[in-house]
This record gives structure tokens, sequence and C-alpha cells, in this order.
């Protein structure tokens, strides 16, 4: 036994098309403006980042000054490298890394994390690390077709009945 269904007439017009599409793109708008709002993440690509220990930081640090190239907070994104390049000729430790005169070390930024280690290169013997994970503006998809294809199909039928009283 084959089921039918009765044939109901449903054209699709341009201000239906219109409707349909409204929902869509007010859920795009709306997560876009929550991803802003939120925090935006970061969006670029992984790459590698130096800071200077420029010579006589020891000193300028000891004279309670601060060491202009080296930020006291510093934010990366996962997957970034941070080098270390010691170019003074005093020994420095920026956490639990030690970067003796005249070297650079490099650390992998692998995962999100946020991190206040103790420094040499700062008067206040302290620098903010903050890794972010790395966003994509493909994350406001879900909310848009998620939740704006429904949308638009209601405002479709809501337009149709409404129409019809």
């Amino acid at each position: 036994m084959i089921l039918s269904l009765p044939r109901r007439n449903f054209p699709v017009n341009r201000q239906s098309l219109l409707l349909f599409l409204t929902g869509p793109a007010f859920m795009g708008a709306l997560s876009l403006l929550a991803w802003l709002l939120l925090g935006g993440g970061v969006i670029r690509a992984p790459q590698r980042i130096e800071f200077v220990i420029p010579e006589g930081a020891a000193a300028r640090v000891r004279a309670g000054e601060a060491v202009p190239s080296i930020p006291a907070k510093a934010v990366f994104v996962a997957g970034d490298v941070l080098a270390l390049r010691n170019d003074d000729t005093a020994n420095h430790q920026v956490g639990p890394f030690w970067i003796p005169a005249k070297t650079t070390i490099t650390v992998p930024l692998e995962r999100a994390s946020t991190f206040k280690y103790l420094c040499t290169i700062h008067p206040s013997g302290y620098i903010g690390l903050e890794v972010r994970p790395r966003d994509s503006l493909r994350l406001t998809l879900i909310p848009t077709l998620g939740l704006g294809l429904p949308m638009g199909a209601a405002l479709v039928i809501i337009a149709r009945v409404m129409a019809r009283l």
C-alpha cells in the first residue's frame, strides 16, 4: 500500500524567498555580534614572536626602570612560538625559563592558558603571558544555519497564514 499526501500549492515567490533568507541573515548578524562582544578570539595563523632583552636591561631593572621592549603582559595564539633573545650581559629568568646572557631560547605555546611568571626583566618582578585559542568566524555558522533556517521557514509560514486572514 502506498501512501500519498495531498498536493498543496506552495509556490516559492520573491517575497517568500526574502523572508526565508531573513532568518539566517538575522541569526548570522546576531551570532557575529555575540562573538565580537564576547572577545572575538584571535583570528590569525600561529607565528614566531621574538622578545629581545636589550643590553643593560639588568641595570635598568635595578634602577626601577621598565625595559620597553618586553611588555608586562603579552597575548599569544595557541601554536605561536615565543623566542626570548637575551642581548644583555646578565642572565635573566622569565618564569621557568632561564636565559643565559647572549643566548636565545624558543618556547612553543601549544595550549590556551594564562600565566603570571616571576621575571627578572620587569621592576614589578612579574610578567603575564596569555595564550588564547585560535578562533574562526566559522563558529558563527552553527547558530546561523541551526537557528536561522528554521527561523526563516517560520517567517514564511507566518506570512502565508497572515496573508490568508
